[in-house]
C-alpha cells in the first residue's frame, strides 16, 4: 500500500545544505524503496538560486515583452535568460520552455520567497537527485528513488497538479506499450507518467502557501519501478513538433512564422 509522508523544515531565505538538513528532518526512518519526492524551489533555494529583482539588468528584447505582456521587465529579463522557447503570453503571463517543460515565465517562482525576489529553477536537478540519492546511500546504507518536483497547470484545468523535472532511482516512466487492456486491445501510445504521478501526489503534502512541507517521503511503491536509472528533465518531455495540444493549435507553423522575431526562440543556458 502506498503511503506518503511530509517533512516539514525551517523557511529557508538563502543558501544551505540540502542534504545535512534533510538528513536530519528524516532520522533514521527511511528504507530501501522510499521515494523522497523534493520540490525543486526547496533545491534551487539551496544552490543559491534566489535573484533580487533590482539586481536585473533589463534589455531591449525584455521591455519589448514587458510591453507585450504587461509584465515586469525585469522578470521578462530573466525568462529570457532562462527560457529554451518563448511561446507566447497573456497580461501577467510568459509561456515558454524550460528543459522540455511548458510552464507560464520559465518556471521562475515569486511565491515563498522574500519580497522583491524570485527563484529560479535548479541549475542541474539531475544531477540534484542524483546527489541526494548516493548521499542517502552514504550516509544512511538505503537505496532510495528521488524525484525533483513542480507545481503545473495543464490546459483548460483549474489549479495546479504536480510535474516531475527530473528523478533517479525509480522508472520515471513506465511504457505500457504492447500490454493489452481488459478487453484484450493492445495499448499503443500508452505510458504511464509515474514521476508526475508521485509529484502530484505529493502535492497534497506539500501545498502551495505556507505547509512548509517541500519533503514528501513516498513509501510502497512497487518494486518493478525502482531501477538504477536517471531521468533528466528532457527524458519526460515530447518535442513541441509531437505534441497534441501544441500540433492542434498550430503552434509548429507559427513557430515558423516567428523566425528572427523577439518571440523566436530564448537565450537559455544551452545559447548564451
Amino acid at each position: 500500500m502506498l503511503s506518503l509522508r511530509g517533512v516539514v523544515v525551517p523557511a529557508m531565505k538563502e543558501k544551505f545544505d540540502l542534504v545535512s538538513l534533510m538528513l536530519e528532518r528524516t532520522g533514521d526512518t527511511l528504507k530501501d524503496g522510499d521515494v523522497l519526492v523534493i520540490s525543486s524551489k526547496f533545491i534551487a533555494i539551496s544552490e543559491g538560486r534566489v535573484v533580487r529583482l533590482a539586481s536585473v539588468r533589463v534589455s531591449d528584447r525584455a521591455m519589448v515583452l514587458a510591453r507585450m505582456y504587461h509584465v515586469d521587465e525585469r522578470l521578462c529579463e530573466l525568462v529570457i535568460r532562462e527560457s529554451d522557447e518563448i511561446i507566447g503570453g497573456i497580461p501577467g503571463f510568459i509561456l515558454a520552455t524550460k528543459e522540455g517543460i511548458l510552464t507560464p515565465n520559465a518556471g521562475i517562482d515569486k511565491s515563498n520567497v522574500i519580497h522583491g525576489s524570485v527563484v529560479l529553477y535548479p541549475r542541474r536537478a539531475d544531477e540534484s537527485a542524483r546527489m541526494i540519492r548516493d548521499s542517502v546511500r552514504f550516509a544512511k546504507g538505503v537505496n532510495v528513488g528521488v524525484v525533483v518536483c513542480d507545481s503545473r497547470l495543464a490546459p483548460t484545468r483549474r489549479g495546479t497538479t504536480g510535474v516531475a523535472i527530473a528523478a533517479s532511482g525509480l522508472e520515471g516512466i513506465l511504457d505500457m506499450r504492447g500490454r493489452q487492456d481488459l478487453f484484450g486491445n493492445v495499448l499503443k501510445v500508452t505510458s504511464q507518467a509515474v514521476a508526475d504521478d508521485l509529484s502530484s501526489a505529493s502535492e497534497l503534502l506539500m501545498g502551495e502557501s505556507d505547509e512548509a512541507t517541500p519533503i514528501v517521503v513516498v513509501r510502497g511503491l512497487v518494486p518493478k519501478l525502482m531501477a538504477e536509472t536517471e531521468y533528466p528533465s528532457r527524458r519526460f518531455s515530447i518535442s513541441i513538433d509531437d505534441c497534441v495540444y501544441m500540433r492542434s493549435l498550430g503552434y509548429p507553423e507559427i513557430k515558423e512564422g516567428r523566425q528572427n522575431t523577439l518571440l523566436g526562440t530564448g537565450t537559455g543556458p544551452a545559447k548564451r
